[in-house]
């Protein structure tokens, strides 16, 4: 089931167009502010963005940047009152794919929506993520700190990879097991353990207190999205 999130300060808005996209099966999440819209894109990870130019906080334009490098994939449709051409040409140099002008018809926002999901699935996925002084190169299975290359183990560095996929979620240690052992493997969630503090030693700057993969006491590990690209 897709994913939308909502961004937008006026309630009567979000209520309605909320009330109809869960009416055509899409689980939907909403922000009233720039900040919360930022939040809640890095950690519930929604398909489809729809963006008020006009948030309190950090208005539209600001998110959209700052979001983009971070999800390439990620549909960003632009709302607002304004309508002209200037502000849609801002809007798509900071990242936007689409842009409505208030006010709209729910059922041609929907049928965006549905087409900016059939465009974005075809997008490739991003190879190539940096994190402050930490580079991941997925393609080439190649990791720089501070441009200086750090070797990892493959399953290190199969560790970091899925981290990385899939920054801002959880992931729980037998994902971790499945993922990169495989389930025709018998090993425990100690050996998750062992290989990532192996793996915080050669990229954490405070390997005893990590900032980039965060253990979730009882569940797993998550790579933290707040280490911006």
């Amino acid at each position: 089931m897709a994913r939308v999130l909502i961004a937008d300060d006026e309630s009567t808005i979000v209520m309605a167009i909320g009330d109809e996209l869960r009416f055509e099966g899409f689980e939907v999440e909403s922000a009233a502010t720039g900040p919360d819209a930022l939040a809640l894109a890095r950690a519930y990870r929604p398909d489809v963005l729809l963006l008020d130019l006009s948030l309190p906080g950090r208005n539209g334009f600001d998110v959209c940047r700052t979001i983009r490098p971070e999800r390439p994939d990620l549909w960003i449709i632009m709302l607002t009152v304004r309508g002209q051409e200037a502000d849609r040409v801002t809007g798509f140099e900071a990242g936007a794919d689409d842009y409505v002008v208030k006010p709209f018809s729910l059922r041609e926002l929907v049928g965006r929506i549905k087409v900016g999901l059939r465009r974005g699935g075809n997008r490739p996925a991003a190879r190539h993520f940096s994190f402050g002084d930490l580079d991941v190169d997925l393609a080439a299975r190649r990791v720089s700190k501070n441009g200086s290359v750090v070797e990892l183990t493959p399953k290190e560095f199969d560790l970091l990879a899925l981290l990385v996929r899939r920054r801002g979620e959880v992931i729980s240690r037998d994902e971790f097991l499945d993922e990169v052992w495989g389930t025709d493997v018998h090993v425990t969630h100690r050996t998750v353990d062992t290989h990532v503090s192996a793996l915080r030693r050669k990229i954490e700057a405070d390997p005893d207190c990590p900032a980039l993969i965060v253990g979730v006491r009882g569940v797993g590990y998550r790579f933290e999205t707040s280490a911006k690209p």
